[in-house]
């Protein structure tokens, strides 16, 4: 697990991170874009002008990394990357990667300086050199890494082992195919997630809440994973959707109220509903 968290730069963190960028930088200023180090008012100027910052804190709260991201052409880019402690600037990488995947991208690129070492880290992180420009006296390194997509399908036979340890439930059942209103997150060829739709009788069914892996959580995957729910119990002929309310879900209370499910009860001991249509495909 990483030691580290990630959250997006405001201007109150122009100054924090003009000051990294020093301290990490400075004497080798070459290596930046634009060949200087950025002062607070250009830092202002890189969040006012469509590009977003992206920090590393460590466990007291101190920034220890930055880097700069913006989308372009179903690409994500990424460059200005600064690492002041062992292992940020990886958790700086990783984050990018995974705003890719929640914006639905699957190519991920950045602009290195043409340092070896730096080469062959982000080879060992799966990035692969595709361009080369050194029309600016420093060579500048073009690499590219290509992420899974996150999807939610129907649960398979050879998920059974993971979805066990992800569940506790007893992988047997799992190991026979494909169980009716099971659903896994997948995140290439591995799992990251699952739910699970129920028959409740009488025309009303019951979503389990989503169980995710740690690095899954707090991204507004288990709205779309109950999106998924909600068109699976809409097109076998339920009338009525449930979930649980829990943390997790509570956290998301106005996004499923937008999704028109509402809830009956107290927060963290009633339940959301949801009134389904028939063939409804999207949970809008």
């Amino acid at each position: 697990m990483s030691h580290f968290a990630a959250r997006r730069a405001t201007l109150d963190d122009t100054t924090t991170i003009a000051t990294l960028l020093g301290r990490c930088v400075r004497g080798r200023e070459g290596i930046l874009p634009g060949g200087h180090l950025p002062t607070a008012a250009d830092v202002a100027t890189i969040l006012q002008t469509g590009n977003e910052l992206i920090i590393a804190t460590d466990a007291g709260g101190r920034a220890v990394g930055v880097v700069r991201l913006w989308a372009d052409e179903g690409v994500e880019w990424f460059d200005l990357l600064v690492s002041a402690a062992p292992g940020a600037g990886r958790h700086l990488v990783h984050e990018v990667e995974r705003r890719a995947q929640d914006s639905g991208l699957r190519i991920v690129r950045a602009k290195l300086p043409g340092d070896e070492r730096l080469v062959r880290a982000f080879q060992r992180w799966g990035y692969m050199p595709i361009a080369r420009d050194d029309s600016k006296g420093r060579p500048v390194l073009t690499v590219e890494r290509r992420v899974p997509l996150l999807t939610v399908r129907e649960q398979r036979r050879d998920d059974a082992a993971r979805l066990a340890a992800l569940t506790g439930e007893d992988p047997w059942p799992f190991e026979q195919g494909a169980r009716p209103g099971w659903f896994v997150l997948a995140d290439g060829e591995r799992i990251g997630g699952a739910l699970a739709v129920r028959d409740g009788g009488s025309g009303n069914a019951t979503c389990e809440v989503p169980v995710l892996m740690d690095e899954y959580r707090r991204r507004g995957i288990e709205l779309w994973m109950l999106d998924v729910a909600v068109r699976y119990a809409s097109t076998r002929g339920f009338h009525t959707l449930t979930l649980a309310s829990r943390p997790e879900t509570d956290r998301f209370v106005r996004d499923l109220e937008d999704r028109k499910w509402h809830l009956e009860g107290r927060p963290g001991g009633g339940r959301y509903v949801r009134q389904l249509e028939e063939g409804e495909l999207y949970a809008e």
